[in-house]
């Protein structure tokens, strides 16, 4: 069977939403601001999440089951929107129907269920992606062009991390709660410790070699803050800390031999600061960062028949959540279902 592709000319992609959450009415006004596409029908698992979906972007066509959207609307690709526990399990609904997906960071809940993302993916011949939209940000393209051209010689150190301190008494501190819910593969690291962790993954081109970690755990069971230092084959390290207790600076360092490039509010930046040896320091001002970017990836590689992106493949995402396992592994940090499954996998 060929790879899903639309082929269709001048005509917009048509895309469902599952899960209708904060993320998916922001996903729809990035769809609008791309002008390739347009959001044609939404699902949830409760209808009253769906209904306010509809009420705040006017998409008329929602359902309360993701198989009957699937089953009743002519999809050219699903935004897989829910959370963490129900990626694996909505991907694969979609990947069944040779529907192609890009699936919210993090991509799946662990390794184990994102390699059987990634082999039906493939077996199906059917377009897969992981939504870590600030891959795809001007300026983390910049970033890349940058380090390819060796503008600070050869990477040493990076330095990043991403703390949100949250009011105690905020419904985002709730123990149902998808960033506190161990039921709901909750915690900073696979919500917020994901962002470094994955730029990590591009900057250096690798896995870590090395990994140390620690956390402090929340009374729900889940890491409130954890540290990370990656060490690597050259002797280089990655510094990463994330939080939802404590303010940061939410800044990324990169220092090579030759100098340094900082960016401010990494994970959604507009500019980036270069300092290289014996030179004045320069600015460099990006486009505004947006979900548009991402999902003209995605439309560019249904257009071309591709399976997977370049930017941000399928393997490296699969390379990215064995990272994040054997980090909980080092924790003892188990979702529910997971006891005995969890493995380090080199």
């Amino acid at each position: 069977m060929e790879p899903h592709c639309l082929g269709m000319k001048n005509k917009p992609f048509r895309w469902g939403i599952m899960g209708c959450g904060i993320i998916a009415p922001r996903f729809y006004q990035a769809m609008e601001k791309s002008g390739e596409g347009r959001i044609v029908a939404a699902a949830s698992k409760s209808m009253w999440r769906a209904k306010r979906f509809r009420k705040k972007t006017g998409v008329d066509r929602i359902y309360n089951s993701y198989q009957s959207m699937l089953e009743s609307e002519q999809l050219d690709a699903v935004y897989i929107a829910n959370t963490h526990n129900f990626h694996a399990e909505s991907a694969l609904l979609c990947l069944s129907h040779r529907i192609p997906v890009l699936v919210e960071k993090a991509f799946t809940q662990d390794a184990r269920q994102a390699s059987s993302v990634i082999s039906l993916a493939l077996k199906n011949k059917t377009f897969a992606m992981e939504a870590m939209w600030t891959r795809f940000n001007p300026a983390t393209q910049k970033l890349r062009e940058l380090l390819s051209n060796d503008a600070i010689g050869d990477i040493q150190t990076l330095e990043a991390e991403f703390c949100v301190r949250m009011h105690p008494l905020s419904p985002k501190m709730w123990p149902w709660n998808r960033m506190y819910s161990p039921k709901l593969a909750g915690g900073a690291l696979l919500d917020i410790g994901i962002y470094p962790i994955s730029l990590a993954s591009m900057i250096f081109g690798q896995p870590p070699l090395t990994i140390e970690s620690s956390s402090t755990m929340a009374w729900t069971g889940v890491d409130k803050s954890s540290e990370y230092l990656f060490g690597y084959e050259n002797g280089s390290t990655a510094t990463m800390k994330s939080s939802f207790v404590t303010d940061g600076s939410r800044k990324m360092v990169i220092r090579g031999t030759n100098g340094s490039i900082e960016i401010p509010t990494f994970y959604r930046a507009d500019k980036l600061t270069l300092n290289r040896n014996d030179t004045p320091e320069e600015t460099l001002q990006c486009d505004s960062p947006g979900f548009e970017y991402q999902i003209r990836e995605v439309h560019r590689c249904l257009k071309d028949g591709l399976l997977e992106s370049p930017i941000m493949p399928l393997n490296e995402s699969l390379s990215i959540m064995r990272t994040l396992d054997t980090i909980r592994t080092q924790w003892v940090m188990e979702y529910p279902g997971e006891r005995h499954r969890l493995k380090i996998t080199k």
